[in-house]
Order: structure tokens, then sequence, then C-alpha cells
């Protein structure tokens, strides 16, 4: 077979096939009543008699595509026809009536109402949900009053406030609130200054109740008196607080870790992973009016208010001529606060303090007890086990080289004092016994000479 033969263009084409020497049928006939040794049905093509002759012809003429469309049908002569055309019917089409047109333009009418009215259905439930949900953002009148917390950073702006609120689920329709309270704020004047903190708020107060809460405009009916003792940590600070209302311990606490607060000596503090808390130092010692059921920010912003109104500039002066920053200071003020029996003693365990950060070439450990033991009374009990390990090895003075990495508690006035203007001593060393008395000391014979002189006190 040539190559090219599928790639030919396909015609039509005509096979006639002539049995002028097929069998007639008496001929047939005869040959079905041979002897029954033969098979009645199959002629015996092995004779030459019984052979016949046929022929094909394949005719490839055009004229076969000349078929006549009207009724009249082609003579049949025997032909079998081959062809991929179909016989293509001639149908007149059908025109439609007057009634049957006007039928369909009033079908194609109604059906064009009935989408119109659809759509304006549509848009109109759409626009009053989104109505709905507007004003359930600004009364929250179908809103439960499960809390949720969020944070607000520093400075933050109406506009980020709202986008913090709709990430927390609190508003649904964050631009239209945006807007609103944007008039809001132009008709009435009122304050953009929010406050940084972490907030628990309940999802019934709305958009205005929200941003009201983060002005800390905080209000109440009941107060009550909370005096915070010298030396206290932040630990003991939240169960006092705790204990008289004030606010929850927890929420106090998750403050205190994550919230970030505007001020500048806060600014200054490098606080590594060994820190406990970047606060603990600062939530200054006194007695303090809170409101019942405060937010943990605001009683936090009231400490240190505090703290910064008594830092005065002369401290910041005797600091810088000491060469220590300002958190150095608090820190070896927690210390002489709680190594100290009394404020008369804290000038001495200052100068013991200072003499060897002066000379750490030889001493370069301060070894106070005090700093192991916050780490294994107050912060081992609250923390995993890691961590624990983790600030006991860097808060264990006496196997660390100067001071450990944050304050131990919250210092008062006396210990800053003593921190700023320490004992002009040679004491390196100093002990106490069971009655609070000191015994200090300038080198280790006469250090260990007093313990048993602490030893013999103790007894008694």
């Amino acid at each position: 077979m040539p190559e090219d033969f599928n790639n030919r263009p396909k015609k039509p084409f005509k096979v006639t096939i002539s049995d002028d020497d097929y069998l007639k049928p008496d001929e047939l006939d005869s040959l079905r009543s041979r002897k029954t040794a033969q098979r009645p049905s199959v002629p015996d093509f092995d004779s030459a008699a019984d052979r016949q002759k046929f022929e094909v012809q394949i005719d490839e003429s055009e004229d076969l595509l000349k078929i006549e469309r009207e009724n009249e049908k082609p003579e049949y002569k025997g032909e079998v026809y081959f062809s991929a055309m179909k016989p293509v019917r001639n149908e007149q089409p059908k025109v439609p009536s007057k009634e049957e047109g006007r039928s369909k333009k009033k079908k194609r009418r109604h059906s064009a109402v009935s989408l119109f009215l659809a759509i304006l259905f549509i848009f109109t439930a759409g626009l009053s949900a989104f109505a709905l949900s507007c004003l359930n953002d600004v009364l929250a009148f179908d809103r439960s009053d499960e809390s949720v917390s969020v944070t607000i950073p520093i400075d933050a702006t109406t506009d980020q406030i709202i986008d913090i609120l709709s990430d927390a689920g609190l508003v649904k329709q964050k631009l239209f609130c945006k807007a609103y309270c944007k008039l809001i704020t132009t008709l009435l004047h009122k304050s953009t200054d929010y406050k940084s903190g972490i907030y628990d708020v309940s999802m019934d107060l709305g958009i205005e109740g929200y941003l009201t809460r983060f002005r800390d405009l905080q209000t109440g009916k009941e107060t009550v008196m909370v005096s915070i003792p010298e030396g206290w940590t932040i630990y003991q600070i939240a169960e006092r607080l705790d204990k008289f209302g004030v606010c929850n311990k927890k929420k106090f606490m998750n403050s205190i870790s994550g919230a970030v607060f505007d001020y500048g000596f806060l600014n200054e503090i490098d606080a590594p992973a060994s820190r406990t808390f970047k606060l603990e130092g600062y939530l200054y010692p006194n007695t303090y009016e809170f409101y019942v059921d405060s937010d943990a920010n605001s009683v936090i912003r009231k400490f240190l208010d505090e703290f910064e109104a008594e830092w005065t500039d002369e401290y910041q002066k005797q600091a810088e001529e000491l060469g220590f920053t300002k958190d150095e200071i608090i820190i070896i003020a927690s210390i002489i606060q709680r190594e100290a029996a009394n404020s008369e003693q804290m000038p001495i365990i200052s100068s013991v303090i200072h003499n060897r950060l002066k000379r750490s070439a030889s001493w370069p450990t301060i070894n106070c007890d005090s700093t192991e033991t916050y780490i294994k009374n107050y912060i081992k009990p609250e923390v995993t086990a890691n961590q624990a390990v983790l600030y006991l090895t860097k808060y264990d003075t006496y196997n660390i080289q100067g001071l450990p990495p944050g304050p131990i508690c919250n210092p008062g006035e006396d210990a800053i004092k003593a921190a700023l203007n320490p004992a002009q001593t040679n004491y390196y060393f100093f002990r106490h016994d069971k009655y609070g008395k000191i015994y200090p000391a300038s080198s280790q014979a006469e250090h260990d000479a007093n313990a048993n002189k602490v030893l013999r006190a103790n007894n008694n």
C-alpha cells in the first residue's frame, strides 16, 4: 500500500456486483436434493462446475454526488453505496403565528420583571443585613458578655485599634466603624489618647465602650486602700491586689509580662531572656487608692507613675557619677532591700556591694544569698523546671560575676538612697544572726571569726 494512501482526499465510489453466473433458483433446488452424504447447505466448491464467477467493479466517478434533492429516488440496480455524506432534508422553517409571537413577548416581559424583583429583593435583604450589622457594632444589642483579650500598642490610632478589634472578632464592619468614630470624634471633640496595654473587654460593649476602656477613663463608685510593702516581688503584689478586689492576679500578670508601657526609663532597660520581669523593681511600694475591679493596665501604670515621680534628677545625677545606669542602681537597691534587717544597715551593705564591684578582679562575685532565695521562693513555683534552672544559673551571685540580670524585688526610698550613697568602708563581707544584727568584715579571716560570733548569738 502506498505511504500516502491515508492522506489522499476521500471520494465516494460505487461497487457493482454482477451476478449473471450465479445459480438460478431451480438450480439451487436441485443442488439441495443431492445425496445426504453431502452437506445440504454448503456447495462443494472443490468441483469446477460448482465454482461460479462474479465481478466487482468500483467506480470513483463524481457523478454519485449528483443526487436528486426532490422526491424522486434513483432507480435501484443492486448497487452498494459508501458515502460520508448524509442526505439533507429540504424542510421549510416554520413561521410562528402572531398569537404565538405575542405569547413569547409576554413570557419574556414576565421573566424580566421576575428577575428584576429577585435582584431587588436580594439587594434589599443584603442592605438590611449590612445596616443591622453596623448598628450591632455600635450598640452591641446582640452580643454575649464573653471577654476577649486584646493588646493595644503604644501610640495606637483609632483606625489601628478598630483593625485590632476586627481581627479579634469584636466588630464586623470595620470600615463603617472607622467612619462613625471619625464623625463622633469630630463632632464631640473626643480624646484619641489611648493607653497601651493588654485589655480583657466584654463583647457587649460596642465600639464606643471599647474606645472608652482604652482611653483609661476608669471610674467607679467603690475604692479600696492597698499598702504595698517595700521589698515585695511582683508575685506578692499580684496576690495582694487580687485579695483586695483591685484586679485579678492572672490578668495582672498577663499585663506585666506582655504589655508595653510608654515610659522613658523603661525604654532604657535591657531585658534579656534570663531576666524574670522587665517591670520587677519598678512597681514603687506605697499606699494606693484603687477602684475595685480595676483594669490591670491602669493599676500597673499607677505604680510606674509613682516611680517616675520618685526618681528625681538628683538621683539620676548621682547614678551617673557612680558610673551606673538607673537599672543597675535599682538592682543594687533591690539586693540591699532584701539583705538589710533595717534601714540603718542599708548603707553598710551597699558599701560591701560597691566595694566588690569596684575591685572585681579580686572580688568577682558579690555573694548575696537573697538573689538565689528570690528565684527559689518566688519564681520557681510559678515557672517551668527549665525556666527555673535558667534563672537560678543567672541569679546565683555566688557563681556569676557582678550583678544579676534584674532586680529581685521592688525597693523603697531608703534602699534606693543607700544604693546611690554607700557608706565609705573597706568591708567586703557581712553576716547576720537570727536577731538581725549585722557583722561586717574586711577580710576572709575576720569574716570566718564573725561566723563563730553568729553561732554563739544564735545559740543563746
